[in-house]
């Protein structure tokens, strides 16, 4: 040191100018060593001495400073608590440029954070405790109003910012005992790389001073719900591309795009149709654009890929139930005062969904389970604009139902205007019915034994009108009653028998063909769509049978109602007195019925033989009066014996014989489709054969 002393004098006394400068230098470098070497030191007394004041144990690992590169890192920092919040930190780093500070403004080129893992609690009576930190409610310090600064504010950008394996958790107490609420999320990256900046020094008093203009693509997120165990949402990507952000009233971003979604999991299967609630493979969005806060664009979109599974218990509960939060009694808050705000708009110019997998519905509160396939979807939907409700938005959709049905709908549509309006038509084919067997049993009483269903659907709703046709088709299709009681309720609502009606539908095919209008305004809070497809199946069904029937003689009252209820009558077969043959005109008119048999192998006649007093005048001819100038009394009529009480009847039962021999014989009519009544004789009834369904 002193060999050292002795040369600097020897060379300041030679160039004094060049040795103070020399000398200057050496002591600053020695005074940024020390610097250098003091700030860890200090930074790490500091920040443990703030974290021991609130009351956390923290310990801090190696902290890396180079001044002139502007780079700052800080490795392993973990604080804990006695509450159990804790926190830990695998490493923060920050790169920064030197230059800007000097015009008053932060320029950082990276933030990186690794390995973060936090744990947070918050409180009914809004006390918080983040990771260790208790904040109460009350807190004067955060409560008070902050001290305004005459200084200029220092603007700030940052380009790069970088997380990776990120954990955070937070609880939700409304009782002190157990959380309501309890999240863990989990992050495997995030990056941002763009310009992200914050410029308060423009004074502006409408908009926030952020700006942004980059691309964030994240990582394998999740959210876990650890009442449950499973997870709320699981994302494999998340990437938002080309963002500008020019204020908080004026961000665009030309694409979103989404890939391996899922949520609300049902259960912890690795992989499974039923693993979760829904999921889609990729979305797709682009462009955005947000303007005011209030007014969102939205160009094509793009979903793919998408399933989902539903399922109700043997307790009437979906799976999405035991995802809500327990309701919590509270006292009878006043309703808050509604503020005028402008109205939120939206606008979609295409909406695309395609996807060849399942969305499945599965109810178990019945007695038997009902199970529902809907797969291989095409939807298209173009052109809708809040600002324009009334103008036309175009749907076009397709899909699988089960193994082997399919729909398809292609209408122009109104959705959002004051009174909805839709123009179109649809398509049901090879619908198999026995699917609906557990609904049917359960709530109609009727089980479906068999039946496919065809339909052609026009599809009107004018301003809030219903005007809907459906023309459908039943194939082969069979109900058997297993509740007398609610089979009888169905009845009374459709107003008659329904399955003894949908028998005289049935063509030769044993297909029934019906076209129901459906109509009704939808606006009208007592509008109910069960009661009015009810009412027009009722109304198509009666006029059907109707206008069926009718040709072939069927005969009900004039001027009344027809009531479906009562027995369906033909014109009756009428005899001369006393005859039982049939004659060319009886034949005639038992070809029509023998017709509509052939084509209705679902009907069956009911045959009663009756005979009357001109039959029995002719059997039994006898003296009414004698000669009122002879002065005597008329004579009482003499009662009918048993033996010709029995010749009557039988009369009535050859006419009935007679009817259904020539149906059997001549028009191949089976046998069991002819019932014969017991005869009768009605004095003032018919002298023939009454016909019935």
């Amino acid at each position: 040191m002193n060999s050292f002393i002795a040369q600097y004098k020897s060379y300041s006394a030679k160039k004094p100018l060049k040795a103070r400068i020399l000398l200057s230098l050496f002591i600053t470098l020695i005074t940024l060593s020390v610097i250098r070497a003091l700030i860890p030191v200090t930074i790490k007394f500091a920040a443990n001495s703030w974290f021991e004041s609130n009351n956390i144990e923290s310990t801090i690992g190696k902290i890396e400073i180079a001044l002139f590169k502007g780079s700052f890192a800080i490795n392993n920092i973990k604080g804990t608590s006695e509450t159990g919040k804790n926190f830990s930190l695998g490493r923060i780093a920050v790169f920064w440029q030197w230059k800007p500070l000097l015009s008053g403004r932060a320029f950082i080129e990276n933030i990186e954070i690794i390995e973060l893992k936090a744990n947070s609690a918050f409180y009914k009576n809004g006390d918080m405790n983040l990771a260790g930190l208790v904040i109460k409610a009350n807190d004067k310090n955060l409560n008070s109003e902050k001290e305004k600064s005459s200084s200029k504010p220092w603007d700030a950008t940052v380009k790069r910012i970088k997380f990776s394996d990120v954990e955070l958790c937070v609880e939700q107490f409304t009782h002190l005992e157990k959380a309501d609420l309890d999240y863990c999320a989990t992050l495997n990256s995030f990056n941002w790389d763009g310009d992200i900046s914050f410029n308060p020094s423009t004074n502006s008093t409408d908009t926030a001073p952020i700006y942004a203009n980059g691309t964030l693509k994240l990582k394998n997120i999740t959210l876990k719900n650890n009442h449950l165990n499973l997870a709320l949402i699981d994302v494999k990507a998340f990437d938002i591309n080309k963002i500008n952000i020019e204020t908080l009233f004026n961000i665009n971003i030309d694409q979103i795009e989404i890939y391996n979604f899922i949520a609300l999991q049902r259960e912890s299967k690795a992989v499974a149709q039923d693993t979760q609630l829904i999921g889609f493979d990729n979305l797709s969005i682009n462009p955005i654009s947000l303007s005011n806060l209030n007014d969102l664009k939205l160009g094509k979109i793009k979903l793919n890929g998408t399933q989902a599974f539903l399922r109700v218990n043997k307790a009437g509960l979906t799976d999405f139930a035991k995802w809500l939060p327990k309701k919590q009694q509270s006292t009878a808050q006043p309703a808050p005062q509604k503020v005028a705000s402008s109205p939120f708009n939206y606008a979609i110019d295409e909406f695309t969904f395609n996807t060849n997998k399942h969305f499945i519905y599965v109810d178990d509160s019945l007695k038997e389970r009902f199970s529902f396939d809907m797969h291989t979807i095409d939807l298209k939907f173009s052109n809708l604009n809040s600002k324009e409700p009334n103008n036309s938005s175009h749907a076009n959709l397709t899909f699988k139902i089960d193994k082997h049905g399919t729909f398809k709908v292609d209408a122009d549509l109104k959705p959002l205007a004051n009174k909805v309006s839709v123009n179109g038509k649809g398509e049901i084919s090879g619908l198999d019915l026995r699917m609906l067997a557990p609904f049917t049993k359960q709530h109609i009483g009727h089980s479906i034994k068999s039946g496919q269903l065809d339909a052609d659907l026009k599809l009107g709703v004018k301003k809030g009108t219903i005007e809907t046709n459906i023309g459908l088709v039943l194939y082969q299709f069979e109900l058997k009653v297993l509740s007398k009681k609610e089979a009888d309720k169905l009845n009374s609502e459709f107003g008659f028998p329904l399955n003894a009606s949908l028998s005289l539908l049935r063509d030769r095919d044993n297909a029934i063909r019906l076209d129901i209008p459906v109509t009704g305004d939808i606006s009208n809070p007592e509008f109910n769509p069960k009661d009015a497809i009810i009412k027009a199946s009722a109304k198509a069904i009666t006029s059907a049978v109707i206008q069926y029937y009718t040709p072939f003689g069927l005969v009900f009252a004039a001027g009344s109602l027809f009531d479906l209820a009562t027995a369906l009558n033909f014109d009756p077969v009428i005899f001369s007195p006393n005859i039982s043959e049939l004659s060319p005109a009886h034949q005639e008119q038992l070809s029509k019925l023998a017709t509509l048999m052939s084509e209705r192998p679902g009907v069956h006649l009911t045959l009663c033989g009756i005979s009357n007093k001109t039959d029995k005048e002719l059997l039994f001819p006898v003296e009414k009066t004698q000669k009122a100038s002879s002065g005597e009394k008329a004579l009482p009529e003499k009662p009918l014996s048993d033996k010709e009480i029995s010749l009557l009847k039988k009369l009535a039962e050859t006419r009935s014989s007679n009817v259904k021999n020539y149906m059997i014989k001549n028009k191949a009519i089976k046998a069991s489709r002819l019932i014969e009544c017991t005869p009768e004789f009605e004095t003032n009834g018919i002298s023939g054969v009454e016909i019935s369904i």
